[in-house]
């Protein structure tokens, strides 16, 4: 039995149940690479060393400002996020996120929803199995570390009846997508793609040992998923598209064409990093802005316990 696509859905839920998924374009030998939104950083021994997400900025040029009769260039800085992240990691983004005009964030919730608020409880399964995966990891979840009761936080999701009716629509289920998912991991793993299997007995000690040892090991695990996304993009990709990734950031971007109208010229997206390559090439090719240099936020220390220890 193959257990990769266990650790692979771990991964799924750590970024709220997302995977890269557009759809593949025919070669354009003059399109600009796709951008990094997710890293993992080694020593030179190849040890891992810490997991980082990106916050890139998008800019109008003056000529387009000017014509668009804006005065100040529009900036959209697309912010990766992983959902369970370190403490430092979420104060961090607290901190940065006062300097825009408007945060638009995800959250499959009604438009008169109350919005979370740190140290609130996260409800439903999803909400739940990131709840357990938190402890599992031995860091802290999003939904109660980030300030979303800030001012410029603005929802920009769809309603969970609006999600239902998308899927419906699609023929998409909670277990179609994980049976896809399991599935092409398996083939991959057959192929001898990605970085191997997981064996039962390397799980078993993982998920029921004990220690900050344990934590890191796990975390080790589900960062080399995070950095191959293949597998996710394969089983959830599609010229359609799917509801977790392409109807969801339409969503977004719709709230952002409504924030643009109402003057914002400084506005983030803080949605899960798996988002991003879609929102990259949207912004690009809808929006006509143009990348910068990424901006590298550490989210999980992947060093062993010892070392973590004497940095602190």
């Amino acid at each position: 039995m193959r257990f990769s696509a266990v650790i692979a859905l771990l991964a799924l839920l750590a970024t709220a149940a997302t995977a890269a998924d557009r759809a593949v374009p025919k070669a354009d030998l003059g399109a600009p690479p796709p951008a990094d939104f997710l890293r993992l950083v080694r020593d030179d021994d190849g040890e891992p060393l810490s997991l980082d997400t990106a916050i890139i900025e998008y800019r109008e040029s003056a000529a387009d400002a000017a014509e668009a009769g804006r005065r100040t260039p529009l900036q959209v800085d697309l912010v990766a996020a992983v959902h369970v992240g370190g403490a430092t990691y979420y104060e961090t983004l607290d901190r940065l996120f006062a300097d825009y005009d408007a945060v638009l964030y995800e959250l499959v919730a009604p438009p008169n929803a109350r919005v979370p608020k740190p140290g609130r409880k996260p409800a439903g399964a999803i909400g739940s199995a990131q709840q357990s995966l938190k402890s599992a990891l031995g860091l802290e979840f999003q939904l109660e570390s980030i300030d979303y009761a800030a001012e410029n936080f603005v929802h920009a999701d769809l309603s969970p009846k609006e999600f239902d009716a998308a899927m419906a629509k699609r023929g998409e289920s909670w277990w179609s997508m994980f049976t896809r998912l399991m599935r092409e991991s398996m083939a991959r793993a057959d192929r001898g793609g990605g970085g191997g299997d997981v064996s039962f007995g390397e799980l078993f000690g993982i998920l029921f040992g004990s220690g900050p040892e344990r934590q890191v090991r796990l975390r080790r695990m589900m960062a080399e998923q995070f950095t191959d996304m293949d597998v996710l993009t394969a089983a959830f990709g599609g010229e359609e598209g799917s509801t977790l990734i392409t109807d969801r950031n339409a969503a977004a971007l719709d709230v952002l064409r409504d924030e643009i109208a109402k003057g914002r010229r400084r506005i983030a997206i803080f949605y899960g990093a798996a988002h991003m390559d879609d929102f990259d090439e949207r912004l690009r090719d809808d929006f006509g802005l143009q990348p910068g240099e990424p901006v590298w936020l550490e989210a999980w220390d992947l060093r062993e316990p010892e070392a973590a220890a004497a940095r602190k």
